[in-house]
């Protein structure tokens, strides 16, 4: 695993260090065969990310772009692979164009990250089709995150509940409990 210096810039925008591509990994999701996101918190993050916004935004139809060697931006959060470009030919760069609904969609998704995730749209130069990590590197919050993710609270049972089970009862004659 190597970092490097790009443009001059050893750290990018969001406050990771520059990294070759030996520091990243290709995560599985929709069209993410071309996009390696850095180990680690980002390739979680950002892959959860992806394959939800898939699932519950809209369709990913084109290649997912993430880390790269080189960038129009000098402190670009590709240069440190902690950033992705979902549908990127549909949402040009420096323009708001995506319809209302798809909006609302995108930012309740990017809620749920609880500032884990950034989307380029809130920027002066809007980039609607990019989303990055929203902390700097080794910020605590970013476990947290993780963790929410990779072992997710388990769905309510109310058949385990006793005060469900307890109304329950009331409800029926006592000669129909179960045993």
């Amino acid at each position: 695993m190597s970092f490097r210096t790009a443009y001059g810039n050893a750290w990018s925008e969001n406050g990771w260090r520059m990294c070759n591509r030996d520091e990243c990994e290709i995560v599985d999701g929709p069209h993410m065969d071309t996009a390696p996101l850095r180990s680690g918190a980002p390739a979680i993050i950002l892959g959860d990310f992806v394959r939800r916004y898939d699932r519950e935004v809209a369709p990913v139809i084109s290649e997912v772009w993430g880390w790269s060697a080189l960038n129009a931006v000098g402190d670009s959060n590709h240069l440190s692979g902690t950033a992705v470009d979902i549908n990127a030919p549909q949402w040009a760069w420096g323009v708001r164009t995506m319809p209302a609904t798809l909006v609302d969609r995108i930012e309740a998704l990017v809620a749920e990250y609880e500032g884990a995730v950034f989307w380029g749209r809130w920027w002066d130069r809007p980039d609607e089709m990019h989303f990055q990590i929203g902390w700097p590197e080794s910020d605590p919050r970013l476990d947290r995150i993780v963790a929410k993710i990779t072992n997710p609270t388990p769905a309510y049972n109310p058949r385990t509940d006793p005060y469900v089970r307890t109304g329950f009862l009331q409800l029926i004659p006592p000669s129909r409990w179960p045993q």
